[in-house]
């Protein structure tokens, strides 16, 4: 009976960044309480141990804008791919400080003890010998160092996601990710967009309520809807003043008239190149010839 065939369900790159994130949060949570653990312990509190203190603090609103921004739909336009390397970029280097640091305060503290130590009988090594106090406030420090590192080397893999995604949108125009999330990388484009008067056009559209869900296509679907109802008060204007052309009152003057009833004789009152009017040739047997004739006419 053949296997059937398994497939492993596939996850997008930012589906993974993200749970990456989730695990960093998880150990600087624990890392942050280690801290704490660290402080209650006799022997003073050192600056460094401070630093890695507050390096966690500092995670925490990175940490919100790396997950949160990418994920929720109204807060994306805050959000972009160079600010997103940035950010992971920054966090490399604080986590790799906050480490180092502790790690040069437990190192410290070691070798100093075992030199206090060197004449003694019961020579003490390691923790045992730590000058900066108990031996558990070592083992605690040597603890959070290790979660420094782990930290450091996550972000180091979400900064490779990051750096990915501004590599691909510079040389595409798009992101990974554009196809099952398309506004995200119309809003990374807006960032660095270059007209600002497209959201100004993009307001006065919506605030007109012209926009795409009347069948409108913006300010310029506007302007033509302006022009046509400029075009339709002219032309209700000219049927006013034209309307006794149709309208037939009595006694009215109607140059286009092509009836009788109006108050003008029927002959031609146009201007005749030739110098003279000419003779009204229709119908001539009611009516006395009036037309100018020219002194050329009468002299014959």
């Amino acid at each position: 009976m053949p296997l059937p065939h398994l497939r492993m369900p596939s996850t997008s790159p930012a589906r993974t960044k993200n749970l990456i994130h989730g695990l960093q949060a998880v150990l600087i949570f624990l890392a942050w309480v280690l801290t704490i653990a660290v402080f209650t312990k006799s022997g003073g509190i050192d600056g460094r141990t401070g630093w890695y203190f507050g390096v966690c603090w500092l995670s925490i609103p990175a940490l919100i804008y790396l997950v949160a921004v990418p994920t929720f739909p109204r807060a994306r336009r805050f959000g972009n791919v160079y600010a997103f390397a940035t950010v992971d970029a920054l966090m490399i280097i604080l986590w790799f400080s906050g480490w180092v640091a502790v790690a040069s305060y437990v190192a410290e503290g070691k070798s100093k003890g075992e030199d206090e130590q060197k004449d003694a009988k019961d020579k003490k090594s390691g923790c045992d010998a730590f000058a900066y106090g108990s031996a558990s406030k070592c083992s605690v420090s040597t603890a959070t160092v290790i979660f420094g590192v782990v930290i450091f080397l996550l972000f180091i893999s979400t900064a490779y996601f990051s750096f990915r995604n501004v590599a691909y949108f510079r040389r595409t125009g798009t992101m990974p990710d554009a196809v099952s999330d398309p506004t995200f990388d119309a809003q990374t484009k807006a960032a660095f967009s270059s007209n600002p008067a497209h959201d100004f056009e993009e307001e006065d559209e919506f605030r007109l309520g012209r926009g795409g869900a009347t069948g409108g296509e913006g300010p310029s679907h506007y302007g033509q809807d302006r022009d046509e109802d400029y075009a339709l008060l002219q032309q209700s204007e000219a049927d006013e003043l034209g309307g006794s052309h149709h309208g037939g009152v009595s006694g009215a003057y109607d140059p286009t008239s092509t009836h009788g009833g109006s108050v003008m004789h029927d002959y031609d009152t146009s201007y005749n190149s030739g110098g003279y009017t000419s003779r009204f040739e229709e119908n001539t047997d009611g009516y006395r010839d009036t037309s100018y004739h020219s002194a050329t006419e009468y002299s014959r």
